[in-house]
C-alpha cells in the first residue's frame, strides 16, 4: 500500500508542471454563450436556512455562466446516506458533494466518477486554487488519476474560546494546562460566575461526531485531546513518541478517556454533551450555561461571536491545552478539503464542461466573493479580499443565509485563505490579531498527509466502530469501566483493524509528519 500511495503522489508531481502554466482569471470555457442554458442537476451539502427556489445566486450563475442549477439539497443529518443510495440506485446527478472515502474509490473502480486528471488544466482557477496535496485527496487508483475536484479549505486551527467575564468576576486566568483546566472548569461551575446564582457548567463538548472509530471526538475537542497528542479527525497526527497508531492504541488514550469521565463525574462539564446532535454546545455558551466551549483560531469571531450577538471583549480565544507548562501546544495540520465534488463519468460531455466550469467559476475571485459574501448591496455592502473583512448590516446577513453559506460555496479557502479572517470590524480584526497571533506563537503545527486509508474502517467493520462508540460513551457516562473497554480494544478492535493500521504506519515511515515551531 505504501508503494501504491507513493506512485500516486508522484503522478501528481508530475502534473504539477503541466498545472503550473495555467493561470488564475482566465475565463471559464463555454463562458459568454448566447445558446439555451446547460440544465445541470447537481446534490449539494447546504445549510438548510438557504432557500433554493428563485435563489438569487443560482440566477447570477445562470446570467454568467450559461448554467441552469437543478440542485437537491438532502438534510444534512442524512445526507452522505441519500447521496449513496442515489449512487447505488443509478440517479447519479451530473455533479455531486460527497467525501473522499471509501465510497468514492468504489465508484472510481466502477467507472461512475469522470476521470479530470487532463481536463483540469483547461480550467485554470482550479489548477491555481487547488493545491497538488488537495487533489491527492481525489486520487482513489493504483493508476493515480485523480477523480473529483476537492473543496479547498483553509487550515483550521482548534483551540477554546473562553468567558472573560467569568474569569474576571472569580480573579481568575485563562487555564494553559489540563490541571489549570479542572480548577476553571470547578470555579465556573461551584463559585456563581454570573453573580445571580445560575446553574453554570464549566466546559461543554462537541459529541456529534461517528465517523471512523469514535462517537464523541470531535474537532470543536481537541483543545483537550490534543494534550494527549490525539486529533479528533486528524488521524495522521503522531503519537508522543512519533509512531503512527489508530486513536485507541495512543499512548495518552486511556488517560484522555479517563480525564473525560472524570470531568463528566464531578459535574464540572456538561453532561449533555453525549447527546449533542448539532452545535448546542455553541448556542449554551451564548446562552451564558457553559464557559468553554472549542472553538476555531480562524472563525470564532464570525462563527461564535458574531453570529450569537456577544459582546467582543468578553471572551479570549486560546491555545490547546497542555498537560505540563513544559510542553508546546499543538494544532494537527492534514492537507485541508471539505469534502470534493465529482462529475458523473455517463453524463452528456456538455454537462461535463457545465459542471467543471461551474468548479472553476466558484474557485476564482469572482465566484468566490459570490458564492461566499452574496451580492453586493443586498447581502454585504463592500468586502475587502485583500484583509478578508466584510462591511454588512444584521440583516444582510440574515438575508444572505438565506441566499448562500459556506457549505454551498465550492471553495472555502481562496488563495489559501478563508473567506473572512478575524471578524467584520476593525474591533473585532484587532482583537483577533492579538488572540491568534499569541496561540501561533506558542504552537506547534504539525503538518502530515492524508491518512485515507483509515476510511475503510467505518465500511470494513461496522459492528466494531459501532461498539467502540457504544463502549467509550459508556464508559465516560460510567455505566461500564476502564478495563472493559480496554479489553475491547486490544483483543477485538486492534486485531481486527490491524492490516489497515500498518497500512497507516507504513504510510507515515514515507510521509513523516513535519513540526513547525
Amino acid at each position: 500500500m505504501g508503494k501504491r500511495i507513493l506512485s500516486m503522489f508522484i503522478t501528481v508531481a508530475m502534473m504539477a508542471m503541466l498545472f503550473a502554466a495555467c493561470q488564475a482569471d482566465t475565463p471559464a470555457a463555454g463562458a459568454g454563450d448566447s445558446s439555451a442554458p446547460v440544465e445541470l442537476t447537481a446534490v449539494f451539502s447546504i445549510n438548510p436556512e438557504v432557500v433554493i427556489e428563485n435563489n438569487p445566486i443560482f440566477a447570477i450563475i445562470e446570467e454568467k455562466l450559461n448554467i441552469k442549477l437543478i440542485v437537491e439539497a438532502p438534510p444534512q443529518s442524512g445526507y452522505g446516506e441519500r447521496v449513496r443510495m442515489m449512487v447505488a440506485t443509478g440517479d447519479m446527478p451530473d455533479l455531486l458533494h460527497y467525501g473522499a472515502d471509501i465510497f468514492a474509490t468504489q465508484w472510481a473502480e466502477e467507472g461512475l466518477l469522470l476521470d479530470v486528471t487532463e481536463l483540469i488544466a483547461n480550467y485554470p482557477n482550479l489548477s491555481a486554487n487547488v493545491t497538488m496535496e488537495q487533489f491527492g485527496d481525489c486520487i482513489f487508483l493504483p493508476d493515480g488519476r485523480i477523480y473529483g475536484v476537492p473543496r479547498p479549505n483553509s487550515y483550521d486551527k482548534w483551540g477554546f474560546l473562553i468567558n472573560k467575564k467569568w474569569l474576571d468576576n472569580l480573579g481568575l486566568e485563562p487555564p494553559r494546562t489540563i490541571d489549570e483546566f479542572i480548577e476553571v472548569c470547578r470555579a465556573f461551575t461551584f463559585d456563581d460566575p454570573t453573580g445571580t446564582g445560575a446553574v453554570t457548567f464549566g466546559a461543554s463538548l462537541h459529541g456529534n461526531q461517528t465517523s471512523l472509530d469514535s462517537g464523541i471526538w470531535h474537532l470543536q475537542n481537541d483543545f483537550l485531546s490534543m494534550a494527549f497528542n490525539i486529533s479528533s479527525w486528524h488521524h495522521g497526527m503522531p503519537d508522543v513518541d512519533g509512531s503512527a497508531q489508530l486513536r485507541p492504541l495512543k499512548s495518552g488514550y486511556a488517560d484522555y478517556m479517563q480525564l473525560v469521565r472524570a470531568l463528566y463525574e464531578e459535574g464540572i462539564i456538561d453532561r449533555e454533551f453525549v447527546t449533542h446532535s448539532a452545535n448546542e454546545n455553541q448556542e449554551k455558551f451564548a446562552m451564558q450555561r457553559v464557559g468553554i466551549i472549542g472553538a476555531s483560531e480562524g472563525n470564532y469571531i464570525p462563527n461564535i461571536i458574531e453570529r450569537f450577538g456577544l459582546e467582543l471583549d468578553d471572551y479570549i480565544f486560546m491555545p490547546p491545552l497542555v498537560r505540563s507548562l513544559e510542553d508546546r501546544p499543538q494544532y494537527a495540520m492534514p492537507p485541508s478539503c471539505w469534502m470534493a465534488y465529482y462529475v458523473n463519468a455517463n453524463t452528456t460531455p456538455e454537462r461535463q464542461d457545465a459542471a467543471l466550469r461551474l468548479l472553476d467559476f466558484a474557485n476564482s475571485e469572482e465566484g468566490f466573493v459570490l458564492l461566499q459574501m452574496g451580492i453586493q448591496g443586498v447581502h454585504y455592502n463592500s468586502y475587502d479580499i485583500v484583509n478578508r473583512t466584510v462591511d454588512r448590516a444584521p440583516e444582510q446577513l440574515a438575508a444572505r443565509e438565506r441566499a448562500t453559506s459556506n457549505n454551498f460555496a465550492m471553495a472555502n479557502a481562496f488563495e489559501g485563505r478563508p473567506p473572512l479572517q478575524g471578524g467584520a470590524t476593525p474591533e473585532q480584526i484587532a482583537k483577533w490579531q492579538v488572540e491568534a497571533g499569541f496561540a501561533d506563537s506558542v504552537t506547534t503545527k504539525v503538518y502530515f498527509g492524508f491518512t485515507k486509508m483509515l476510511d475503510r474502517i467505518g465500511v470494513e467493520f461496522p459492528d466494531e466502530v459501532m461498539t467502540l462508540n457504544s463502549l467509550e460513551v459508556r464508559y465516560i457516562t460510567g455505566e461500564v469501566q476502564l478495563p472493559a473497554l480496554l479489553d475491547y480494544i486490544s483483543n477485538t478492535y486492534a486485531p481486527r483493524t490491524a492490516a489497515i493500521a500498518q497500512e497507516l504506519a507504513d504510510f507515515m515511515a514515507a510521509n513523516p509528519a513535519r513540526f513547525v515551531d
